[in-house]
């Protein structure tokens, strides 16, 4: 499950709880006469082979199923073989796989060498991946800026004081923040710091990490944020102090070694990062199971994960494998056991064809998702009736399932009401737990951006969320299964009865207090390549809705930030204010827009 979605969720207000109003959308009926040949529910799925697939795809062999690396391919062929041996068709098309590209990080140009040094004396360092290239070694003097983390006003927060020290330098920001809820996360993310210190004048920057084992991960989204950059983590935190004449540690009361904000080096620093973005190729892989035409559902579960740790990882530091057991091995495979006892039902008696579909980088911000949809023809959405998504289904606790998507549909609330209930055991029935927002943080976004109903199955969070402790053994084997058998029955309620299931678009929730300070209301296209932030959707109620936005619009200023990609976006958002209307500058097929926004405060999650 995607974490920027988790944090724009927020951020963005694209996660309602349940209970807003739902607006209408207009669309032709999908109500069909009853199949003329009864249907025939299909077996409960096979937990056993649920069970084989989790220890595949949770396995160390796999390496944490990172996109675009060798252990993609293998996990791709997992899929592929078992989709071949349900009998499923090539799902798209004549091929299974659906290749694309995306950007991972940065590397350096051929024949370069990074430096970073005080005085001639070397510190061990690493890239991260929203640094500017340099042509040429910058030589200017080495500032400490504490956190780094700005105020509202430029001579403010870690900056108070010390502006005439940072122009022209290059700063030092540790990583983290302090232990304090009022921070507002736009503002302490790496990235947010280097935008903070590029705005006041830096020439350079310095992510450092002396509690990190490993250097800040060079994988992801390569943002050019202006400046260039480097990263120290523990290994080369001694030769950073002594650069500032500090022989200390860095302690739990003093996480800064004894430097101060506007602590400035003995000597000039020399640092020199040439590099260039670094691109992959993965791959969607689906099946097909052909009905007989009169429309299609989606199955989809994502395949990757974060490898040995990247920038989402919530065990910073730690260069081990994450398994992502539950997330999402247990979704791939709950899909998989899935696909092959609905395969057991005659193609004549499906009226719809299901089209099962394992996604490439959704922890990347849903890239194979954003991909499948936008291959699809006019003609191909259309023809879709709804999609099911499992994004963590292995940790069932107290029969309580979250279901989100269930306003993007007036038929969902009876259909899930009904499919909840276990026809063999009415006590292992399970609680659905609604919310009705068909964004969040999953692979469903992209269709319900579509307009497309979706629903996405979701057995709660947990402490191992996104750390290498997300296990096998800690997986609820038997709870994923009867997940699976729950969408099992409802594809078997779609089917059999064919009822009209409307589009729906969920409206802005009502504003809550805490947390981020402001919400707008937008939904980024994280796949898109664009300079500025182009958008996938506006809520129904939102500010930007209000504003006169709309899905495709390109964000290019926002109130006086320009915004050339999500972290200028986000870095706006510390800037803002509720109530407080600001300009906002948007590209509109090619035509520059301004128009006005009345941000508001942020809505309950």
């Amino acid at each position: 499950m995607s974490p920027r979605w988790l944090l724009l969720a927020a951020l963005l207000a694209c996660k309602p709880a349940a209970g807003p109003a739902t607006a209408p959308v207009d669309q032709p009926a999908t109500a069909a006469p009853a199949p003329s040949v009864a249907w025939r529910d299909p077996p409960p799925v096979d937990r056993d082979k649920l069970r084989q697939h989790l220890a595949f795809l949770a396995d160390d062999a796999q390496e944490g199923r990172p996109p675009g690396t060798a252990a993609d391919l293998r996990v791709q062929d997992h899929v592929e073989r078992a989709f071949r041996a349900a009998g499923l068709k090539p799902g798209f098309k004549d091929t299974y796989r659906q290749i694309f590209s995306f950007v991972d990080g940065v590397r350096l140009v051929p024949g370069k060498d990074s430096a970073l040094d005080v005085g001639g004396r070397p510190i061990p360092h690493d890239l991260v991946p929203f640094a500017r290239s340099t042509d040429a070694p910058l030589v200017a003097p080495l500032v400490y800026v504490g956190y780094g983390i700005p105020g509202d006003a430029p001579d403010s927060g870690d900056y108070a004081g010390i502006l005439d020290k940072v122009k022209g330098a290059i700063v030092v920001a540790r990583g983290g923040a302090p232990n304090d809820p009022h921070l507002d996360p736009t503002k302490t993310r790496a990235a947010s710091k280097v935008i903070a210190a590029r705005d006041r004048g830096a020439a350079g920057f310095i992510l450092w990490e002396p509690d990190a084992d490993v250097p800040y991960p060079n994988h992801g989204e390569a943002n050019d944020l202006q400046l260039p950059a480097l990263t120290v983590a523990k290994f080369g935190t001694r030769e950073l102090l002594q650069a500032f004449g500090k022989r200390g540690k860095v302690t739990a009361e003093d996480p800064h070694a004894g430097l101060k904000p506007g602590a400035v080096a003995r000597k000039s620093a020399k640092l020199h990062s040439p590099v260039e973005r670094i691109t992959l190729n993965t791959a969607n892989v689906a099946g097909l199971l052909p009905g007989t035409g009169r429309g299609r559902l989606v199955v989809g579960a994502h395949m990757d994960h974060l490898g040995k740790g990247t920038s989402s990882s919530l065990a910073p530091g730690v260069r081990a494998i994450h398994n992502g057991a539950d997330d999402n091995a247990s979704g791939v495979a709950a899909m998989l056991v899935l696909a092959a006892a609905l395969a057991e039902i005659p193609a004549e008696l499906r009226p719809y064809d299901i089209q099962f579909v394992a996604f490439a980088a959704e922890e990347r911000g849903l890239y194979g998702s954003k991909r499948a949809v936008e291959a699809m023809t006019p003609d191909e959405k259309k023809a879709v009736r709804a999609m099911l998504n499992f994004d963590m289904v292995g940790r069932l606790r107290e029969q309580s399932l979250v279901v989100v998507g269930t306003g993007t549909s007036g038929a969902w609330p009876g259909l899930l009401e009904r499919a909840a209930r276990d026809p063999v055991d009415p006590g292992k029935s399970l609680l659905i737990k609604p919310s009705e927002d068909g964004f969040g943080a999953s692979d469903q976004a992209s269709y319900y951006a579509a307009d497309i109903p979706v629903l996405h199955f979701f057995s709660g969070t947990h402490d191992d969320y996104h750390k290498p402790s997300d296990d096998l053994d800690k997986i609820n084997v038997d709870g994923a299964a009867r997940i699976a058998d729950l969408a099992a029955r409802l594809v078997a309620i779609l089917q059999r009865e064919q009822p009209a299931i409307d589009f729906r678009k969920v409206a802005q929730a009502a504003p809550r207090s805490g947390g981020f300070r402001v919400s707008l209301g937008t939904v980024p296209d994280y796949a898109a390549q664009a300079d500025g932030l182009k958008l996938d959707g506006v809520k129904p109620g939102s500010p930007a809705e209000a504003a006169g936005m709309r899905k495709g619009d390109i964000i290019v200023k926002l109130g006086a930030r320009e915004i050339h990609n999500m972290d200028d976006y986000m870095a706006s958002f510390g800037e803002l204010q509720p109530g407080v209307a600001v300009p906002v500058v948007i590209l509109r097929e090619g035509a520059r827009l301004e128009l006005s926004i009345t941000p508001a405060a942020p809505t309950r999650r």
